[in-house]
């Protein structure tokens, strides 16, 4: 029993603690976006189920004897396959550069292909273990709790995710954590081998007599039901990773937070029976959901803590609520495999619905409105399926009373301007003395009235009550998340989803010639806007001004009066450097997301700067670096008097353009001897000054800060870091004022592309 125990506990440990580590490896392929993630927990899920398949069919079809042989063939076979890409690649799991993808290549089918070959069949091998162990333990020790192996298995899992970030990450490179694993692996080879070796013969029968999970009277009905559960679950997870990511970074830590979470779930449910309670986790959920649809309602102005803590609360109570009604609804034994197929079956369907039928169906990310509304619906379907809840021994007419006040007031939203009343009605509020001291006594109330409630949800005196108050709450979620979404569709000329995000092209002031303009969005974040009117179309707008960072890089770089400039500028946006362009210059655009030059490329219709620049431009697609690095090793050297870095996605950065390896090939491109490096780090949540900082020391370069306040309705607030090899050339340049002198900042280690750490430069 104890090999069993130990094989499963390193099986599940080195199925979690490879995804970060392959992950992380081929995130700068793609740009560094949240959606390379998504894909990547679509293919391990895809994988899982194929585990748990071939679990249930060889405990199902196979004699003990042939499961015992395939099994054996299977893991030699996988030593192998590791020994020959380790001569290929140099790692054993590490796809080599020649799996890097070309500008324009389609990411999703490219990211599961390489999945596939370099870690396709340990994993698929690992994922097998948990369901096909537990089944030889059932068929060998009939007196056995196996369920509490699943808890185990889990824990390893939540183990191998916890450490990733805080252990495994900063202390190793990814060359040496793949190489770690691969050890451990091989030790995993060892003990599986074993296991089928004492696995039990034909004799033995799958019965447990302790057992006390009462089976449910209609299996096709359970199955069904364990299905939904698990796919609201992996709804709930890929989902709330994605919202985060788009936010601040596609970072392991972002991503392994939220599946923290969701193990957690699974380990406190299948590990003990009571954890799991109706009144206190649906009344959490509720919360969680309510206050994440106000967090998205809001938006941008909600700090990234509070996003993140509302997040993970509906997360975690969510995921608690669909685990722990699996956990009541759980099988004997004999379905075991059965149990955890269905489960795997509904992992897999929540990952390909947000990796893949949500991007091709949504134009917006409406994957995490939809989890949270369809998880308040499986909540109360739940305690409507079970003839023993309190919601079925209670009277219906006051739920549906709610539900069609509900049913009214979401009615009501389809005219937004009720939502920007009601908005602006409880900012008038807030801002005098007594609607202040209103809300707060209101808040006191509501807080009084929810506490009620949970004595009331606890009770049995009325539970007509506590049915018609959960129906309103999800009708309540309901509306607030229909309005998030009809005000982000409000004023919307264009709105495009791809792999890489969310573009939005909002027409604004139309009722002010002078100010009317075209707005580019990608997520919350505006990325740039251009004036409607003839006199005003070319102007430098936002981020670019005249007086910005790298406006002033242009127009006093030493090499502008002398004769033409060469720009490269890494992020398209709007194209609004191209307004600095003049006749002669040569300006080049990288840009990874092809819907960005479909808008504002030389041929767009939509924003002009680039089709009507005097310079000539040109766009490249595909990811910036891997775009910089190939023309290098086409001879492409020290071309670029000006190349500016500006290439995040919402508000959150590609790490991967922020390191040393990074800033090594920059210089290779930028001209001597005064060439100019222009980052842009203006940020909500991060302090990337440091970052840059460490990146200068690191390359011995002059560094000056500029940093320019909000002046008027063209220009916007930003900070641009200026870097060149030698200090006179900005002095020449005249940037180096006392306005646009380096501030003090704190030190933080240096960012290569196997360390970065986000905590040290939050805001």
């Amino acid at each position: 029993m104890l090999l069993f125990a130990v094989t499963i506990f390193l099986g599940a440990f080195l199925l979690f603690q490879v995804q970060p580590i392959i992950g992380k490896h081929i995130l700068p392929w793609f740009g560094g976006v949240p959606a390379v993630w998504t894909t990547c927990m679509l293919f391990f899920q895809i994988v899982l189920l194929g585990g748990y398949a071939y679990a249930h069919g060889a405990v199902r079809r196979l004699a003990p004897r042939r499961q015992r042989a395939l099994h054996l063939l299977l893991l030699a076979f996988s030593v192998l396959l590791l020994l020959t890409l380790a001569l290929r690649w140099g790692s054993p799991i590490l796809p080599g550069s020649g799996w890097k993808p070309a500008g324009g290549a389609t990411a999703v089918p490219r990211i599961l292909a390489l999945l596939s070959v370099s870690v396709g069949l340990p994993y698929f091998l690992l994922a097998t273990t948990s369901p096909l162990l537990q089944a030889w333990v059932a068929r060998a020790y009939p007196a056995a709790s196996v369920y509490r192996l699943y808890a185990l298995s889990n824990t390893a899992s939540l183990l191998a995710l916890v450490s990733y970030p805080f252990l495994i990450e900063p202390a190793l490179t990814l060359r040496a954590q793949a190489a770690l694993w691969t050890a451990l692996y091989l030790l995993f080879i060892a003990g599986a081998a074993l296991c089928t070796h004492r696995s039990p013969g034909p004799q033995s029968q799958i019965t447990n007599h302790k057992s006390q999970i009462l089976l449910l009277p209609s299996p096709s009905h359970s199955q069904l039901f364990w299905f939904s559960l698990s796919a609201c679950g992996s709804l709930l997870l890929l989902s709330t990773t994605n919202q985060m990511c788009q936010e601040v970074a596609s970072i392991p830590f972002l991503w392994l937070l939220p599946l923290c979470l969701y193990l957690l779930s699974f380990i406190l449910c299948f590990e003990f029976d009571r954890f799991y309670n109706r009144a206190v986790f649906g009344f959490l959920f509720a919360v969680g959901v309510g206050w994440a649809a106000l967090v998205l309602f809001r938006g941008i102005d909600v700090p990234i803590r509070v996003q993140i803590a509302a997040y993970s609360l509906a997360l975690f109570a969510g995921c608690v609520v669909c685990h722990g009604e699996l956990a009541r609804t759980r099988p004997e034994p004999a379905r075991l495999t059965a149990f955890y197929l269905t489960i795997a079956a509904g992992g897999a369907a929540g990952g390909i619905l947000v990796g893949v039928v949500a991007p091709l169906l949504f134009h917006g990310f409406w994957e995490i409105h939809i989890a949270l509304f369809l998880s308040s619906l499986l909540a109360l379907a739940a305690l409507i399926r079970d003839e023993t809840s309190w919601l079925r021994r209670g009277r219906p007419w006051p739920a549906a009373l709610a539900l069609l006040a509900g049913a009214a007031l979401a009615w009501r939203v389809r005219d937004p301007a009720f939502v920007d009343r009601t908005a602006g009605r409880l900012r008038a509020a807030a801002g005098s003395g007594s609607g202040r001291l209103e809300l707060v006594v209101a808040a006191l109330a509501l807080g009084w009235g929810l506490w009620r409630l949970r004595v009331i949800l606890t009770s049995r005196g009325r539970p007509w009550f506590a049915g018609a108050s959960l129906a309103g709450a999800i009708v309540f979620i309901g509306f607030v998340l229909v309005s998030d979404v009809i005000a982000f569709r409000q004023g919307d000329v264009s709105i495009s989803r791809n792999f890489y995000g969310v573009l939005t092209v909002e027409e604004l002031d139309t009722d002010d010639p002078q100010r009317a303009r075209l707005e580019l969005r990608h997520g919350h974040i505006a990325h740039g806007f251009q004036f409607l009117a003839v006199a005003k179309r070319a102007l430098p707008t936002t981020y670019y001004g005249e007086e910005s960072g790298v406006g002033r890089a242009i127009l006093h770089h030493p090499r502008r009066a002398a004769g033409p400039l060469r720009i490269g500028v890494v992020g398209l946006g709007v194209g609004t450097l191209a307004a600095y362009g003049r006749r002669g210059d040569s300006m080049r655009f990288y840009d990874i997301n092809p819907g960005v030059e479909r808008l504002s490329g030389p041929r767009a219709e939509v924003f002009t700067y680039l089709r009507n620049s005097p310079a000539r431009v040109e766009v490249v697609l595909g990811d910036a670096r891997l775009s910089l690095e190939r023309e290098f090793a086409r001879g492409a050297r020290e071309d670029f008097d000006v190349l500016a870095i500006d290439a995040f996605s919402s508000d959150a950065i590609p790490v991967h353009l922020l390191t040393r390896e990074a800033l090594d090939v920059y210089l290779a491109r930028l001209a001597r001897p005064d060439g100019i490096l222009a980052i842009h780090i203006s940020n909500r949540n991060l302090d990337l000054a440091p970052v840059v900082k460490g990146l200068a020391q690191a390359g011995r370069l002059a560094s000056t800060v500029i940093d320019v306040e909000k002046k008027d309705d063209t220009n916007w607030g930003s900070t641009w870091v200026l870097l060149a090899r030698d200090r006179s050339v900005l002095d020449r340049s005249g940037l180096l004022t006392p306005s646009s002198l380096p501030k003090p900042t704190r030190n933080v280690r240096l960012w290569t592309d196997d360390y970065s750490n986000l905590f040290q430069v939050l805001k």
